[in-house]
């Protein structure tokens, strides 16, 4: 590529010059140059100085970020997500005025709940009639226009703002970006009215590198961690809840270490990453029980939900320690949740420091370590024989079962393959050796990322398999056709795996939970809860060129997978295996 052929001129203070650009110009040429690599779009009459942009940079070979043609904007967003989950790196999404907002929201409130830095912009309907470039020249602009857009974001979004001229788009876009990447990481929003993006300007100048920085995690308090270590060394049966630790992959280290140099068990409750090794001693599984009622001291580490207040059992003597970032949750109004110590803190910062403060008790409780990692290995082992039991007694299961689905994904994967799940993908059969290659970004129960994460996903690392599982439900959510365009446009070849059960599982047992000697229970078809109508899901690859197959019976699903991974890797064609499931 030859070197940027919009004029140009560096002075000594590292500062880059664009000559006769317009806002739009400016804007995405200052994206690339803070690493925003791809802009995943859903455009609309306001993108028209934006596509002029790019049009204008691809014909001089000028670097913006790579434009991505979303069809609907939950492709956009999650895709943005998943890019994220495997390069660390955040992204920009632009979407169309307000619609375009109210349609990205479900994948802005899953960003926000798990923590997930993202550049949201949207345009804004022209304010001006008439007289300045980018003007109204449609009436939806007059229709669609709202007295605070923003307004819709405003309560998950660290930070919203508007571009109101094009001489403050440097500290704009760097103040966007520092606040994003500041912990407790999350989501911003910008909305970027067409008149602004269109505006001429002689010329722009801004430093570059930037000097806007996101401050580093904070550290913990060293009294609170001293008295944190000291419960943890004093208790006969600590314990460890996290859901998502591993989402950073610093933590699995210092994790792993503590846990297994103190023999504390960890319970990875309802987690959406994985936090250990799955053949780690100390990973004692998925479930709170025995455990939580045992328990004396518990360490719950990015966990908003430790456990549930009205059903699972707690010592009422028991000391509970949060870590994180924002270890009260404070985005959550009602958490009623005991906390005797809270460390804020950078989570692998944290336990690192936690590791060194334990060590000064190490030597006086050591044999209460030893002895309870006798027992600890004892349960570990019974634990894996019954899920080896489980295994046994379903495999021949039909409708298939989701544990011998996820078993027969498990023999097909590697250990770098990143798996996808929005699925009842069960985590007990599932192997995971490596950080950041099991990823469920459902933080805020936003159905529909699993298509778009398993795409941002491969966007990032395109030389290593991606697995996306999905319920039926889930894949309807995701907008199949959308994701697969995008698939066939940037030549991302992802295999999918369909759990259908024919239905919304989760609404069925919420109800019968409630009422379960209720009309619903008993019930063979509960209302609006059934998605039995149709059931070739395999088909919808088809518009893009890919390969589909339905299947019904246990033994045919390793030989549908192995058609599907050769459809992925060799034909590099996306595949869709539709898998008829009991649950």
């Amino acid at each position: 590529m030859k070197s940027d052929p919009i004029d140009r001129e560096r002075d000594e203070m590292a500062k880059t010059t664009l000559l006769n650009v317009t806002v739009a110009d400016a804007y995405l040429a200052l994206l690339a140059d803070r690493g925003v690599d791809y802009f995943f779009a859903n455009a609309g009459t306001d993108f028209a100085p934006i596509v002029e942009a790019m049009a204008k940079a691809q014909s001089l070979e000028t670097r913006i970020p790579e434009p991505v043609t979303c069809p609907h904007e939950n492709t956009a967003m999650h895709m943005a997500i998943g890019y994220f989950l495997v390069t660390g790196k955040p992204q920009a999404v632009m979407v169309h005025v307000n619609v375009g907002t109210a349609n990205g929201m479900n994948g802005f409130l899953n960003a926000a709940r798990g923590n997930i830095p993202m550049l949201f912009t949207a345009g804004r309907t022209p304010t001006n009639e008439e007289g300045l470039a980018g003007h109204r020249s449609l009436d939806i602009h007059w229709t669609q226009e709202m007295f605070d857009q923003a307004s819709m974001v405003r309560e998950a979004a660290k930070w919203d703002y508007e571009l109101r001229n094009g001489k403050q788009t440097e500290t704009i876009v760097d103040r966007a970006l520092s606040v994003a990447k500041s912990e407790p990481t999350g989501p911003v929003y910008l909305s970027l009215p067409r008149e602004v993006l269109a505006e001429q300007m002689d010329e722009f100048t801004y430093e570059s590198p930037g000097r806007q920085h996101a401050p580093a995690p904070p550290y913990p308090n060293a009294a609170a961690t001293d008295e944190a270590a000291a419960l943890l060394a004093g208790a006969e049966n600590p314990l460890i809840i996290t859901n998502w630790a591993g989402r950073n992959p610093r933590v699995w280290g210092p994790l792993g270490e503590l846990a297994e140099r103190y023999a504390i068990p960890v319970v990875q409750y309802r987690n959406r990453y994985m936090s250990l090794p799955t053949d780690h001693p100390m990973n004692l599984g998925y479930d709170l029980n025995p455990l939580l009622g045992q328990a004396d001291v518990i360490l719950a580490i990015d966990v908003a939900v430790p456990w549930l207040p009205a059903t699972d059992k707690v010592r009422e003597d028991a000391k509970v320690i949060h870590m994180g970032a924002d270890p009260l949750h404070s985005y959550v109004p009602l958490r009623g949740h005991p906390c005797d110590i809270a460390l804020a803190c950078g989570t692998d910062a944290g336990l690192t420091a936690l590791n060194d403060a334990l060590s000064a008790h190490e030597s006086r409780v050591k044999a209460n370590i030893d002895k309870r990692r006798k027992a600890l290995a004892e349960m570990w082992r019974k634990q894996r024989d019954g899920w080896a039991k489980r295994l046994d007694e379903v495999k021949d299961n039909k409708p298939l079962h989701p544990v011998w689905i996820t078993h027969c994904i498990n023999q097909l994967k590697g250990d770098d393959t990143i798996v996808v799940k929005e699925s009842a993908l069960a985590s007990s059969h599932i192997d995971i050796s490596q950080p950041g290659t099991l990823l469920n970004a459902g933080a805020a129960s936003g159905l529909g990322h699993g298509l778009g994460v398993a795409l941002g996903a491969k966007l990032a690392a395109r030389d290593r398999l991606v697995i996306g599982t999905h319920g039926d439900g889930s894949y309807m959510f995701g907008n199949p056709i959308a994701s697969h365009y995008v698939g066939a446009e940037q030549k991302l070849p992802i295999l999918t795996v369909i759990f259908n059960n024919q239905r919304w599982q989760a609404v069925r047992r919420a109800t019968v939970g409630l009422n379960p000697e209720g009309y619903a229970a008993q019930s063979s078809h509960q209302p609006i809860t059934m998605l039995d109508s149709i059931d070739k899901y395999e088909k919808a690859v088809e518009v893009a060129d890919g390969y589909g197959q339905r299947v019904e019976d246990p033994a045919d699903l390793m030989p549908a997978l192995e058609r599907g991974l050769k459809a992925v890797q060799v034909g590099q064609r996306q595949a869709v295996i539709n898998v008829i499931c009991s649950a």
